[in-house]
């Protein structure tokens, strides 16, 4: 007897379970260094990434934290950028580097069967960088060309403004890096800046994926006692004065730009408060998906853009609410105006009970994301370490956002979403923009 299977009828919904981080390895090397290992997956592939203390706020010259890691893989113990570029094609490996407000990222992916040579690879490229004038000047040139690329951007100046605005022109939050900053380092300059930062005092090691005995016993080998460096002289930490512009509305001019770059936010509390987990649920409302508030009013119903978004930046030293934005010049203001509509209905309405259900699982969805993979588990420990966060934060905001109330909400955005504390920057022909101005 054959059964007819049911097309009509949607199977039932089930309750989203509580999540739960798998909890890493964590050892250390016989010169300190340590080590985090999440050891999951059956594939013979693993990713190590080296963190280091430095970042841009670490710099004394502009654009030195990125050109620094740019250069790496420029020549290294003799080794040229050709000799390291086909190594690493020939083996099936991929190196990038990043730097953030506060810290440094080298990271390898490599087949477990290449370890010996990759490794030993990665070693050299870290800790013994050339600099070779030749590259030096070619990557700068490559890198000054991007900049000014860029900053022909609407978006990217509105951007770059907006954060001036928040922390200061002179803080390393609000700077913005020029051509005329790079135009002025040296190969010495990049060079000191790694002895500074990237050596085994200022290191830790996550790695991810299949880990054998092998993986752990090359890094030992390699980020072993066997890295020494010189010892580095004391120095004080630079702490830089925020320094909030008085004006909380720029616009920046770009003749004959067809369109204008938005950015509109406000300081905000950092993931250490209680309130913390209310304000990211009130954010994703706002802007945070696809389906939420600004998408569907701005996007889908007015049309004045192809995307809007919110997000909460959260920095060691000022977290901040960013709306962005980009918008044909004619529709700058009304936009605008639709923007802060949306910040006082979440300021006036309790959000409807079905709306509010559809973004936790949404925001609970993005975390259970994170435990898909080694490598995503492994990003997510990079970010509790970049933000000084323990190991329960993943397990205190799945059950906050289980428990959070629409009341809970609505008394959040009356504390923190105060339209005269915004902040408006745009870029674009000032000349076509009407005068713009924060509701009170």
């Amino acid at each position: 007897m054959t059964q007819t299977l049911d097309r009509i009828t949607p199977p039932p919904v089930g309750a989203f379970p509580p999540l739960s981080l798998p909890r890493p390895d964590r050892y250390r090397h016989t010169n300190g260094i340590e080590v985090i290992a999440c050891n999951q997956g059956d594939e013979e592939v693993c990713r190590i990434d080296l963190m280091f203390d430095g970042g841009y706020y670490a710099e004394t010259l502009p654009g030195t934290a990125a050109l620094t890691l740019l250069m790496l893989k420029e020549g290294a113990a003799g080794k040229s950028s050709e000799t390291i570029a086909e190594a690493l094609d020939y083996h099936g490996a991929w190196l990038q580097t990043s730097a953030s407000s506060h810290y440094l990222y080298v990271t390898l992916y490599t087949l477990n069967r290449h370890l010996d040579t990759c490794v030993s690879l990665l070693a050299d490229i870290v800790a013994r960088p050339d600099f070779p004038q030749p590259e030096f000047d070619r990557v700068k040139e490559r890198r000054i060309q991007q900049l000014l690329v860029q900053n022909e951007k609407v978006d990217v100046l509105a951007g770059n403004t907006f954060l001036s605005m928040l922390f200061g022109e002179n803080h390393p939050y609000g700077r913005t890096t020029t051509p005329a900053h790079l135009a002025v380092l040296t190969p010495a300059e990049l060079a000191a800046y790694h002895r500074r930062h990237i050596r085994p005092d200022d290191c830790r090691i996550f790695i991810a994926g299949k880990i054998t005995d092998r993986l752990l016993d090359n890094l030992e080998r390699h980020f072993g006692p066997s890295w020494q460096v010189p010892a580095r002289e004391p120095q004080a930490t630079p702490l830089y004065p925020v320094q909030p512009s008085e004006q909380h509305i720029v616009v920046t001019h770009k003749e004959h730009a067809l369109q204008s770059g938005i950015r509109i936010g406000l300081p905000v509390i950092n993931r250490d408060h209680p309130d913390f987990f209310a304000l990211k649920l009130l954010c994703a409302t706002l802007g945070g998906y696809f389906g939420s508030r600004l998408m569907s009013n701005i996007r889908e119903e007015k049309g004045y853009t192809y995307g809007i978004a919110s997000t909460i930046a959260a920095m060691r030293y000022g977290s901040y609410l960013v709306i962005s934005t980009q918008t044909g010049t004619e529709f700058t203001r009304p936009l605008i105006d639709e923007v802060f509509a949306e910040i006082a209905r979440l300021r006036n309405e309790a959000i409807p009970a079905d709306e509010l259900t559809v973004v936790k699982n949404y925001l609970r969805g993005e975390m259970a994301r994170t435990l898909d993979s080694p490598f995503s588990i492994a990003d997510y420990y990079l970010s509790l370490m970049a933000n000084s966060l323990t190991v329960d934060y993943f397990a205190r905001q799945d059950e906050a956002l289980r428990q959070l109330t629409a009341d809970d909400l609505l008394a959040a955005a009356r504390r923190y979403l105060i339209p005269d504390r915004f902040y408006l920057a745009v870029a674009g022909d000032r000349e076509k923009i009407p005068e713009l101005s924060l509701p009170r």
